[in-house]
């Protein structure tokens, strides 16, 4: 409930929201082990919450960083909000489109990029890869072409006629940034998009989203990280999340007032809002 407040009380006298995410919660039912079934044992296990009552709104053109440990909720919300799973409560509305009803609406609004992308064909150039991915998308045979072009142009792409197993791992990423905007979405949704980059491979990646795809062509971005630092100087907002739950939600001042640390870095500020606890 204090997210809620803190984020209606801080923003909504002046800024549109694009996103809105209402008190969603998700569990997940373990699955019965082998060894188990051997025995006989069917007991149901408790299930696992993955969101508690997560609440948070979005105003357009910014980037908001989703912090927390590894099995904090973090991809559960990309997922939910790319209609990969539907919260077994809550309520998730995109401008006047809601989770549930308008989701094919939803897809054609939101680019998704994943941290363990295994969908590309390796076998096939980063061209035809994208090919397929945006008649996937609906676009007509003419708009592919110049869709793609605009993008090389965009991304200073001149390997694009390879094949996908030849490229290093930044530029797989670079590949799954395109493969995220080929339909010119409204939102884009990061999970972990430099994990596996070298620091300059990073920087370059961050820099790029922010200059041009917030910046220039006025995206709205959500990525996730547990790396405190790396999210400080790229996003506007920060969701401070743990064991599913929605710890605090703001601007980097806002976050510091509610710690009660002035001058406080992220890293300090999560450990002070959720006890000191650095694993999930």
């Amino acid at each position: 409930m204090a997210t809620r407040i803190l984020t209606h009380l801080s923003f909504s006298v002046r800024l549109d929201f694009m996103l809105k995410v209402d008190s969603i919660t998700k569990d997940f039912l373990l699955p019965i082990s082998f060894r188990r079934i051997a025995r006989l044992d069917f007991k149901r296990l408790p299930a696992v919450h993955a969101l508690k009552d997560v609440s948070f709104d979005l105003p357009k053109g910014s980037v908001l960083a989703i912090l927390g440990p590894n099995g904090a909720g973090k991809t559960t919300i990309l997922k939910t909000l790319a209609t990969l799973i539907i919260p077994d409560s809550g309520t998730v509305r995109l401008n006047d489109l809601i989770l549930g009803k308008d989701d094919d609406r939803i897809k054609a609004a939101i680019g998704l990029m994943t941290s363990a992308e295994r969908s590309f064909y390796w076998r096939l150039t980063g061209r035809q890869n994208l090919e397929f991915f945006a008649a996937m998308q609906g676009l007509s045979p003419d708009r592919i072409k110049t869709r793609i072009a605009e993008l090389y142009d965009l991304f200073g792409i001149n390997y694009g006629d390879r094949r996908f197993d030849s490229y290093s791992t930044g530029m797989q990423q670079k590949l799954g940034l395109m493969r995220a905007v080929l339909h010119d979405p409204e939102l884009l949704l990061l999970d972990e998009p430099t994990k596996s980059l070298d620091y300059a491979g990073a920087v370059a990646l961050r820099d790029f989203i922010k200059d041009m795809m917030v910046k220039k062509h006025g995206k709205t971005v959500i990525f996730t990280t547990h790396q405190m630092e790396e999210a400080a100087g790229f996003a506007d907002l920060f969701l401070i999340l743990h064991n599913g739950r929605a710890h605090a939600y703001g601007s980097l001042g806002q976050l510091r007032a509610q710690a009660g640390l002035p001058d406080g870095g992220l890293g300090e500020i999560f450990m002070k809002l959720t006890g000191g606890q650095t694993h999930a």
